[in-house]
């Protein structure tokens, strides 16, 4: 596994650092530098996908690529930059779907007003038995009186 970049506090201030891009960005509070941050290298690497397609369109006119590897760099960028950011989101045990502001938008039916969906649905059961009483009838709540 490859360390991509690193969060860290210190001083009351949270820093995020990408040596690969010599990127640091600094802030308040860890969610404020980790937006900018994605902000930061989602633009960095678009424009890198963007100018190795303008790069093997260049290199085509010199017949010194094939025309199907400035279809494959097109393919990838669109794969990349066209989809909504979605992502799976690990708390504890359970895991959740993420997706972008835009995508939760698109999928109201599924996210309603939440960032995160439930992967599995606790409320399926082989017997139908999701918050189902386990007493005899008993209320355990209430306390008899003598």
């Amino acid at each position: 596994m490859n360390e991509i970049g690193r969060l860290s506090e210190a001083d009351g201030q949270y820093e995020f650092r990408d040596p690969s891009r010599n990127l640091i960005v600094r802030g308040e509070h860890p969610e404020w530098v980790l937006l900018a941050a994605a902000e930061v290298v989602g633009n960095t690497a678009r424009l890198e996908a963007e100018s190795v397609v303008e790069e093997l369109n260049a290199m085509v006119e010199f017949e010194a690529v094939e025309p199907i590897e400035v279809d494959s760099a097109k393919y990838a960028l669109k794969e990349r930059f066209d989809l909504i950011p979605q992502c799976i989101v690990t708390v504890g045990k359970m895991d959740y779907k993420w997706a972008a502001p835009e995508g939760r938008a698109k999928k109201q039916e599924e996210f309603g007003d939440q960032a995160l969906k439930r992967v599995h649905d606790m409320s399926l059961t082989r017997a139908d038995t999701f918050l189902q009483n386990d007493h005899d009838g008993d209320d355990a709540t209430t306390e008899t009186q003598a």
